[in-house]
């Protein structure tokens, strides 16, 4: 029994303790409540470092009683959430509900044990890491979204329009995003009120245009004015580029390829890759390289989710080489990279063609 309890091992580099630490940050994305994670936090404290090599048994037979005591919980509490812990596939049990648990090691080893297998839970190692990578980042995105909602409440505000405060309070009575917690009501609510502000701005701007209609001045028709208007236009509203998420992802640096299989596994199932799990890669690339959520969404705002997320990938890749392209700093090539597509235009795809060239010379040794 216990040898099929053995497991793979937790990945270099990562304590019991990191791991822990995953798990408690991704609590909600795992659907783990608060006990669950008071009872985990004592199932591997009762565990050794050595526990979570490759090939080991990571057990422990502390008993019921004693478990209660050290995470301050009644023992009927405890042998509800072990139960659930192991009915989700978390933990294994290796003990009958009413046995005795015991074990032995030898050398640090775990020779024999009955009582709870945490083996479950490792194999589950990367599912945690990509459930806290999407903790991370909603919780980065979540506060985004709540200064955006307290700006649309101001601007609303400022439109003087009875029925759009009436609108927006609708939405959210209280106008205090820090009373929401769930991450998709958040999103629902700056949604709803982005749409309460297109609708009574727009009706702003047809009055104002109405009022000034009879004292506008005469548009500029000069042929030196239509060409920079024009030249202007084409660079605020690139061409899309056309690439599809596979050949991204084949294109990103070794680092933000690991970021991608981590989302692929969580959002994508491992099917199809798609554009928002690379956008959500991305952007904790972004993270690592020191490019703070603000930063990131203006220069999204600039030349769309898209184009950024090329931008940063390319930055990132051209960081790893040593010929004349190399980037030394990708964070401030990023933001160089959005400031030249803006100005120009077909920046990106300049690049990302460039970058296939090399890739491509490289795979077949040239």
């Amino acid at each position: 029994m216990t040898a099929q309890l053995t497991h793979c091992g937790l990945p270099d580099g990562m304590t019991r303790w990191k791991f822990f630490g995953l798990i408690e940050t991704a609590r909600r994305q795992l659907g783990l409540s608060k006990g669950a994670i008071a009872y985990l936090k004592v199932a591997i404290s009762n565990t050794m470092e050595e526990d979570y090599s490759a090939g080991r048994i990571c057990s422990f037979w502390t008993s019921v009683t004693k478990i209660a005591a050290q995470a301050g919980m009644d023992r009927r509490q405890v042998a509800r959430i072990e139960g659930h812990l192991v009915q989700h596939g978390f933990l294994a049990k290796t003990a009958s509900d009413h046995s005795r648990r015991a074990g032995c090691r030898r050398d640090g080893k775990i020779g024999y044990e009955f009582g709870v297998n945490l083996a479950p839970l490792i194999k589950r190692v990367a599912e945690i890491q990509a459930a806290a990578a999407r903790a991370a980042f909603e919780k980065d995105e979540a506060e985004r979204l709540r200064t955006r909602i307290k700006k649309l409440f101001g601007d609303i505000r400022r439109l003087q329009f009875g029925e759009a405060m009436e609108a927006a309070e609708e939405v959210l009575p209280n106008r205090r995003p820090s009373t929401i917690q769930n991450f998709e009501r958040l999103k629902q609510v700056t949604e709803a009120l982005e749409a309460v502000w297109d609708e009574f701005s727009l009706k702003n701007s047809r009055g104002e245009k109405s009022l000034q209609c009879d004292n506008s001045p005469p548009p500029n028709t000069s042929k030196e004015n239509r060409e920079k208007n024009c030249s202007s236009n084409l660079a605020a509203t690139p061409d899309p580029v056309r690439l599809a998420p596979g050949q991204a992802a084949l294109l990103a640096s070794k680092p933000l390829q690991e970021i991608i299989e981590l989302y692929w596994n969580s959002f994508d199932s491992r099917g199809p890759l798609s554009w928002r799990t690379i956008q959500l890669a991305v952007r904790e690339r972004a993270d690592q390289l020191g490019i703070s959520s603000s930063v990131w969404q203006r220069q999204c705002q600039v030349i769309g989710a898209q184009g950024a997320t090329l931008c940063l990938l390319i930055a990132d890749r051209n960081a790893e080489r040593t010929d004349g392209y190399r980037v030394r700093d990708p964070a401030a090539a990023f933001i160089g990279m959005v400031r030249s597509e803006r100005r120009r235009g077909a920046v990106i795809q300049c690049l990302l063609g460039e970058l296939s060239d090399f890739i491509g010379a490289q795979a077949n040794g040239l």
